[in-house]
């Protein structure tokens, strides 16, 4: 991989990366941490992607297992705060219906929060999110279904 594609792909999916990890780490520090660390090992591995599609689902993987991986050592569980200044999104001017379900979403424990993401504001296919998480389709229909009334239970009570 020539240097001018890593810099592409870093200017062209760099904010992705970093909602990922923010999901997992919840943490506007350490999201950062594990986003670099995802492209450092881009820099690093040196794949060759036949085209973005294929770069962008190696990102996401490599994202989730970069934070997974860091959120199994032990000195991890011992702090889980939670940095809400992080899920103000002032680049895109959302409105703040969008920032608010944002927020909803990002709440949402893992194994909701990240399939939701990526499916509904990545727009990738259940079948793409399942060879990315390793989860059965209809796994994953069965989780973006509770996640959705989860949130329209929070919403109602809001």
């Amino acid at each position: 991989m020539e240097e001018f594609e890593a810099k592409h792909l870093y200017e062209q999916f760099f904010d992705m990366v970093y909602r990922i990890c923010f999901l997992y780490m919840k943490q506007e520090s350490d999201a950062c941490d594990m986003a670099q660390e995802t492209f450092l090992r881009l820099l690093k591995k040196k794949p060759q992607f036949d085209n973005e599609e294929k770069a962008r689902a190696w990102l996401i993987v490599t994202a989730s297992n970069c934070c997974k991986t860091q959120l199994r050592r032990w000195w991890r569980s011992k702090r889980d705060t939670y940095d809400e200044s992080v899920l103000a999104d002032s680049s895109t001017g959302a409105g703040e219906q969008a920032h608010e379900l944002r927020e909803l979403v990002f709440s949402l424990e893992e194994k909701y929060s990240l399939p939701m993401y990526l499916h509904y504001f990545e727009g990738y296919k259940l079948g793409e999110i399942s060879d990315m998480l390793g989860v059965r389709e209809s796994t994953l229909q069965t989780r973006l279904a509770r996640a959705r009334e989860l949130l329209r239970l929070e919403l109602e009570q809001g």
